[in-house]
């Protein structure tokens, strides 16, 4: 019945889908009738845009053209910036040399004033020594005379004898107070002199550097005033030549910008009359196709309808066999239910009877469990009893081992207690003969006590050789005697389970003979009554396949038949606005060449132009650089060529300045070292001495008259 059912339901759907389907195809056809007449209106549209595309890319062509000249200006003003520059540096650099120049006199002129200040007041304070020196020889000599006067009184002679040794004594002072006098005078003299000439080497040098800082200063006044008034006036000339240059770059730049304009003029001139050739579709083309649209919209609707109601019909055939086949269905699932609790107590029997032999095979598994459980349990106590008789041996070994160590750390403590004690003995502080008798007493008494430790050790050896001997064989009996007890266990065990094995294997198979004897009986009852319900469910399925049958080819010719209608149908109606597109498509065509040739004869010539416009572009910027190349090299020139002069007189200035002042300077430093030397103090010095000497020597020429 599924398989009727499943037939009639897949031509339902073939009948409904090709149904669905009509309204798709339609719409379709509609959609290509409106695509037919949308595609001239579309052509017509997409005219208007080609016209912007074509003339807008040129426009956009033309104002993206390239009109702008480089402007040489700015590199005339860099140029005078340069110039400028130029000055600057040339007036820094004779600024530089004028300050050496000017510093060397300068320089000299501080550096004698001072020397020369320096001159004078030692000269003044040689002068202030010679002239204290000479206040010392007079007071000197007058206390001299006194002296000498007061030893004449005491002499004893005749008066006349003291008189005349008295006139012989003053004579010897005058005669030394003067030649002292003119000596220390002569030495003033020789003083102002030596300041004197002192002074003139300072003039004479001092003159000589301010006249070589003067001279200098002149030829760089001379080297840097022309150069300088030169690239003032080469500046402005500069900057007049970038005004009329940048005048020039303007008019050509204008020129470009007026040709550029009448391209885009022409474009949109061009652009009108393209319109112009595109209107006049809107009113020729729109109602012609309005018409063949409306007229195959009204064919499609009512081949839509016609095919509807056809396909409704076959739809309701197929529903009166879905009924029947509804009908039927339930006349079956009452025979199936009938047969299904027939079958349903037969196989209830056949477990009740299984269930009945199953009894005895479980007391016979149950009694045969007990037993094994019974092995179990004496399995485990038998376990249990030897491994009680091993557990006493560690704590024996352990009490042996502990007995061992106690003995042996008795003996070790003792030597060590031994050890200590002759370690404790100051040998090092005591005579030797008290320390040896006891030294050698407890090394006796320590090397006693090693031979007992190791004999001991030997002796507790032994002893826990002979205990280890006898643990030994204690375990090896215990060992067998578990052997045996686990041997007898285990062949009681096994011919016990095989007994077991033997007899539960015997009540299988006989309950196993049983349960087949009724399952087979059970299976031939369920055998009749199935094949009686298939019988009688083929009969209804057959009266159902009667009415389904024809349908396999009923169905398919009617939606053959439907679907050739639709067909023609549908053709017809495109085919009369294919007509009516194709009218359409003629008049937009003619325009279509008439504005492709128009747009072609456009594009000639603004391409035209544009290439023009380039040209007269390169050319204006070729010559407005050329000219400006000449004239900056030319400037460039001559500013190279003041500066370079005029640098190198300044320089030669700055160097003759530097390499000078050590020369012009020297005289001077001399000077000045001689005054740090003391040149004015050495006179003084060595008057000084010879005022001391010849005074010195006065006094006892003295004392011999006034003996």
């Amino acid at each position: 019945m599924n398989e009727l059912r499943a037939t009639v339901a897949k031509h339902k759907s073939t009948v409904e889908g090709f149904g669905s389907g009509i309204t798709p195809r339609l719409s379709t056809a509609k959609g290509e009738v409106e695509t037919l007449a949308q595609g001239v209106v579309e052509q017509v549209a997409a005219l208007r845009p080609s016209i912007s595309g074509s003339l807008g890319a040129l426009l956009a062509q033309v104002n993206a053209a390239n009109v702008t000249l480089t402007d040489p200006s700015p590199r005339f003003d860099a140029l005078a910036t340069e110039v400028q520059g130029h000055q600057q540096t040339l007036t820094a650099s004779s600024t530089t040399a004028r300050t050496k120049a000017e510093s060397l006199g300068q320089e000299a002129t501080a550096k004698s004033q001072g020397l020369e200040a320096q001159a004078k007041s030692s000269a003044e304070s040689s002068q202030g020594q010679l002239t204290a020196l000479q206040q010392q020889v007079a007071q000197k000599c007058d206390a001299d005379k006194k002296s000498f006067d007061a030893k004449l009184a005491k002499r004893k002679g005749s008066k006349e004898e003291t008189e005349a040794r008295r006139a012989q004594g003053y004579a010897l002072i005058d005669q030394t107070r003067s030649q002292l006098t003119q000596d220390l005078t002569g030495v003033g003299s020789t003083i102002a002199a030596a300041l004197a000439a002192v002074l003139v080497r300072l003039a004479t040098s001092r003159d000589a550097a301010t006249g070589r800082s003067t001279q200098l200063t002149s030829t760089l006044d001379g080297a840097v005033k022309d150069p300088v008034s030169a690239l003032a006036t080469l500046h402005q000339e500069i900057v007049n030549a970038g005004k009329t240059t940048k005048d020039a770059h303007q008019q050509q730049q204008s020129a470009l910008e007026t040709q550029r304009k009448s391209l885009v003029d022409q474009l949109m001139a061009a652009a009108a009359a393209a319109v112009a050739i595109v209107d006049p579709l809107d009113t020729q083309v729109a109602p012609s196709l309005t018409a063949g649209k409306t007229q195959a919209d009204g064919a499609l609707d009512t081949l839509g309808k016609t095919i509807a109601t056809q396909v409704a019909s076959v739809t309701a055939q197929l529903t009166a066999v879905e009924k029947l086949i509804d009908q039927v269905q339930k006349q079956v699932e009452s025979a199936i239910t009938t047969v299904s609790g027939t079958i349903d107590g037969l196989v209830q029997g056949a477990i009740t009877a299984v269930e009945t032999l199953k009894a005895p095979l479980k007391a016979t598994l149950d009694a045969a469990f007990t037993t094994l459980d019974t092995l179990v349990a004496t399995v485990s106590t038998l376990k249990q009893q030897v491994m009680a008789l091993f557990e006493v041996l560690p704590q024996k070994l352990e009490q042996l081992q502990t007995l061992f160590q106690q003995i042996v750390g008795s003996l070790e403590a003792l030597l060590e207690r031994a050890m200590g004690l002759l370690d404790a003995i100051p040998a090092a502080d005591l005579p030797k003969p008290l320390v040896s008798p006891a030294v050698q007493g407890i090394t006796q008494v320590v090397t006693q006590i090693t031979t007992q430790l190791g004999t001991l050790s030997s002796q507790v050896g032994t002893q826990l050789k002979a205990v280890q001997d006898t643990i030994v064989s204690q375990v090896e009996t215990v060992q067998t005697q578990a052997q045996t007890q686990i041997d007898t266990a285990t062949t009681q065990a096994v011919t016990q389970m095989g007994t077991l094995t033997d007899s539960i294997l015997q009540a299988i198979e006989q309950a196993s003979a049983q349960v087949g004897q009724v399952v087979a009986a059970a299976v031939t009852q369920i055998g009749t009554v199935k094949d009686q319900g298939v019988q009688q469910i083929q009969a209804m399925k057959q009266q159902v396949a009667a009415r389904v049958t024809p349908l396999d080819t009923q169905v398919p010719q009617r939606l053959e038949a439907l679907d050739a209608q639709v067909g023609s149908g549908i053709d017809a109606a495109v085919q009369g606005m294919q007509t009516a597109r194709d009218s359409a498509e003629g008049q937009v065509t003619s325009a279509k060449g008439r504005l492709d040739s128009h747009l072609g004869t456009t594009n000639t010539s603004v391409t035209g132009g544009l290439s023009s416009l380039e040209q007269a572009r390169t050319g204006a910027e070729t010559s407005l650089t050329s000219q400006a190349d000449q004239a900056l090299a030319a400037f460039k020139q001559r500013a190279e060529g003041l500066k370079s002069g005029a640098q190198t007189q300044v320089d030669s200035v700055s160097t003759q300045a530097t390499t000078q002042k050590p020369q012009l300077l020297s005289p001077l430093d001399a000077i000045g070292a001689q005054l740090q030397a003391g040149a004015f103090g050495k006179p003084v010095t060595a008057a000084n001495g010879r005022v001391t000497s010849a005074l010195n020597a006065l006094g006892p020429q003295l004392d011999g008259l006034a003996s």
